[in-house]
């Protein structure tokens, strides 16, 4: 499968992937905290997982896609924290490190994302680049936000 197409599947993999999760969470979980456990070390390892697949592995597709340049070596370094990110996700999950280590890896992953959606709006005015899925990021960041910050609030305070 070329890398262009495989990049651009990635954009429709992340929400249904969060769907898929969010359906889970709901459907296995007994209560605020076990639901967050599912929801929230699932959906950072599927957000910060593909991001790492695509810096690593899609590399100037995943750039072109943005509308940024490449530059490998910053996208290698990028995709290494996010894979960083999404093991440590399923480490907290599988080795079951409580509701606090949920929460924990997905306020990294929701800070990056934040983070990361400032900078998607900065290039978006000083740079011009009105890539719709450039212009997409700080919408799902907010999005993301939306989802999770209320079941973490919630299994934190139960």
């Amino acid at each position: 499968m070329a890398k262009k197409k495989l990049a651009m599947m990635m954009e429709w993999l992340r929400p249904a992937g969060i769907g898929v999760a969010i359906f889970l969470a709901y459907y296995l979980g007994k209560d605020a905290i076990s639901r967050f456990h599912i929801m929230g070390p699932f959906v950072v390892m599927l957000m910060s997982g593909t991001v790492a697949f695509e810096s690593l592995i899609l590399g100037d597709a995943a750039s072109e896609k943005i509308g940024y340049a490449p530059h490998r070596a910053y996208q290698i370094q990028s995709g290494l924290a996010n894979a960083a990110t999404a093991i440590t996700a399923l480490l907290v999950c599988v080795l079951d490190w409580g509701r606090y280590a949920d929460a924990t890896i997905v306020t990294v992953m929701l800070m990056f994302f934040a983070l990361s959606a400032a900078n998607h709006v900065a290039t978006a005015i000083m740079e011009r680049n009105m890539k719709l899925v450039n212009l997409l990021r700080p919408a799902m960041a907010l999005l993301l936000i939306g989802f999770l910050l209320p079941s973490m609030i919630k299994a934190l305070t139960q």
